[in-house]
């Protein structure tokens, strides 16, 4: 499966709604991908390139974020409650109504609420 999900997001296919819920794709190249509304629980992107990617209104719950590059990614609405971001680069972020709890694990120095997470 992690092959067909990196080929197809290579390909410029969109992966709006996708059942990816447990996927591996650590140190995957996932820039700009259309990840909208998909199902990533508990998958494993540790260190993967989500680089401008579109994961809004996804559902990260417990997630392995850490050392993720989120850069100028969209996750506004996405659920991140129990995900790990340890580490990774939300510059530019788009984390607007993004949800997290004491669960979550942010970035050092990371301000959620100024970020616009609820």
């Amino acid at each position: 499966m992690r092959s067909d999900v990196i080929a197809k997001i290579a390909d410029g296919q969109s992966l709006e709604q996708a059942q990816l819920a447990g996927i591996d794709l650590r140190g995957a190249d996932l820039h700009a991908a259309n990840l909208r509304k998909a199902n990533l629980t508990q998958a494993k992107l540790n260190g993967a390139n989500l680089q401008a990617a579109d994961l809004s209104q996804s559902n990260l719950h417990a997630a392995h974020l850490s050392q993720a590059n989120l850069t100028n990614a969209n996750l506004s609405g996405t659920n991140l409650i129990w995900a790990n971001l340890r580490g990774a680069n939300l510059s530019g972020a788009n984390l607007n109504k993004a949800i997290y709890n004491d669960t979550t694990i942010l970035p050092e120095h990371f301000e959620p609420e100024e970020a616009g997470m609820v």
